[in-house]
C-alpha cells in the first residue's frame, strides 16, 4: 500500500486544494504497475502483504492509525490527509487498527473473480468506484475528524 501512496503522490495535481484524480483509469493503471512487483501482469496478495511490515513500526503485527499516518506522513506529506481516508477504506473490520486480514479483505475485494490475482482491469475497477469520494479531499477547508489537517 506504500507503493499505492507513493504513486498517488506522484499523479496528484492540486486545484483549490481538491485532489485531481482524473482520469482515474490511468492514475489506477499506474497504481498498478507500482504494485506488481514482479511485473508479471497481476498482483497477488504476498504483493500486496509485502508493505504491511513498513507501516507496522513496533512490529507488533498490528497498524495503528498513527503508524500508518505516520509513515504516510514521513514519505509524502502531502498525502497526510489522505492517508486517514485510505486506513479507514482499507480497515475492514472497523476495529481501528489494520492487520495482514485487513490486506487480505482489501485484496479480496480487488480480485472480482477470486482467482488469487488482481489483474490489472479488476485493480482499474476497483479503484474507479473508490476514487470520486476522494476527490473533495481538502476543498473548503475540509479535514478529515480522527486527525490534524497536517504532518505533525
Amino acid at each position: 500500500m506504500l507503493a499505492v501512496a507513493v504513486v498517488l503522490l506522484g499523479l496528484l495535481s492540486t486545484s483549490y486544494g481538491a485532489l485531481q484524480l482524473k482520469p482515474y483509469n490511468e492514475t489506477a493503471l499506474s497504481m498498478f504497475l507500482a504494485n506488481d512487483f514482479n511485473h508479471d501482469g497481476v498482483i497477488t496478495l504476498v504483493e500486496l502483504e509485502s508493505s504491511f511490515d513498513k507501516y507496522d513500526a513496533n512490529g507488533d503485527g498490528i497498524e495503528s492509525r498513527h503508524e500508518y499516518t505516520e509513515y504516510i506522513c514521513a514519505v509524502s506529506p502531502s498525502l497526510y490527509q489522505l492517508s486517514h481516508w485510505l486506513f479507514d477504506d482499507y480497515d475492514f473490520n472497523h476495529d481501528h487498527h489494520l492487520t495482514k486480514q485487513d490486506y487480505d479483505s482489501l485484496f479480496a475485494v480487488m480480485d472480482a473473480n477470486h482467482d488469487g490475482n488482481v489483474t490489472a482491469e479488476e485493480f482499474i475497477a476497483y479503484w474507479e468506484r473508490i476514487f470520486p469520494k476522494y476527490e473533495t479531499i481538502g476543498q473548503h477547508g475540509q479535514h478529515f475528524a480522527h486527525g490534524n489537517s497536517a504532518c505533525h
